[in-house]
């Protein structure tokens, strides 16, 4: 064959492709040797077939069919040499055009997420895609897609969060945690507290209606509906739950950045305290855990809140510098002794 001669370009794409026997690659291989355009020819065949295996490996499309649409497309013709100008201008059009469907093929596919992360003593006000509102408590985490695109809206939580959910009953809205229990809404209001240094995750709900999925201690799956004014406590080793009715702004309030206390026992009080403040408690005397507290306070000022107990219970504290061990009275220490 001649420079001018053309070739089928399936034959082209069989050569690039690895199909061909070795006597025929070896007439492939002359005939682009001939002429600078036949090796443009080839040029663009091979970067359609690349770019068209590519895409197949993400959406299993037929790299054949591929072509045949960017055949469609390009109009190829070796009849006339304008026309072979032509299909090479056209097939360097098609390429972008195919990258392109490759990139928006890719990006279709993937989700993307947005994560969030708050610091010690930090609370953080979140607004997700469908409407819904989430607070953040201290030391928490929280994923969610950049969009709800799937038939549920699924989140991922370790810490502890406040959710006030938008309304879907075509999709309810999941929160998944690190442990074996996951809470499935359509709209509520709700608070779950699942940090992984704990052995409990815990679910209240202040209004409509949450189904809690979880394991057993028999390895099984079980699920439970809660009303409102319930906190399923769920221990995640042993597989145990139990329910209980609290007073609800007492597990609540920190997403105002209060601390509200009814007739709240010492080691919850302290609890709370210190993922609010980011403080660690030294108890010196155990009799200090048979005192309960009652208040509402502003939850900008631990010593405030020390020296409510210090009136009312006689408990004495002060502020410790971990690192040199000395005295003060001072909020941003991060250890507290109580005695």
């Amino acid at each position: 064959m001649d420079g001018q001669q053309q070739i089928n370009e399936t034959v082209l794409v069989a050569y690039f492709n690895g199909g061909l026997p070795p006597a025929q690659r070896g007439e492939i291989e002359a005939w682009m040797e001939r002429s600078e355009e036949n090796r443009k020819i080839a040029r663009d065949v091979q970067l359609i077939c690349q770019a068209s295996d590519a895409l197949d490996c993400m959406r299993k499309v037929d790299s054949q069919e591929a072509l045949k649409k960017v055949k469609g497309r390009i109009k190829i013709s070796y009849k006339k040499l304008w026309m072979s100008r032509l299909q090479r201008i056209a097939a360097l059009l098609a390429i972008p055009l195919l990258m392109a469907t490759l990139y928006m093929a890719l990006r279709k596919d993937a989700i993307e997420y947005i994560e969030i992360r708050t610091n010690p003593g930090m609370v953080a006000k979140v607004n997700l895609p469908d409407g819904t509102w989430v607070w953040l408590n201290s030391c928490s985490y929280m994923r969610h897609p950049v969009r709800f695109a799937g038939s549920s809206r699924d989140v991922l939580l370790s810490g502890e969060a406040y959710f006030s959910v938008a309304s879907d009953k075509q999709k309810p809205f999941v929160v998944h945690t690190p442990f074996h229990i996951q809470a499935e809404v359509l709209g509520t209001e709700f608070n779950m507290e699942a940090y992984e240094s704990e052995r409990e995750v815990r679910t209240t709900l202040v209004s409509g209606v949450v189904k809690l999925t979880y394991r057993t201690d028999k390895e099984e799956r079980e699920s439970c509906v809660m009303k409102p004014g319930e906190e399923y406590v769920y221990n995640y080793r042993s597989g145990n739950i139990f329910v209980r009715q609290p007073y609800i702004p007492t597990l609540t309030a920190w997403k105002d950045r209060l601390v509200i206390l009814r007739n709240t026992s010492f080691e919850e009080a302290l609890a709370i305290l210190s993922k609010r403040f980011n403080v660690k408690f030294v108890i010196k005397n155990v009799k200090l855990y048979e005192n309960a507290f009652t208040g509402t306070f502003d939850g900008q000022h631990l010593q405030l809140i020390l020296e409510h107990f210090r009136l009312s219970s006689g408990i004495q504290y002060r502020f410790i510098d971990p690192e040199i061990g000395n005295s003060e009275k001072v909020e941003e220490k991060s250890v507290v002794e109580l005695y």
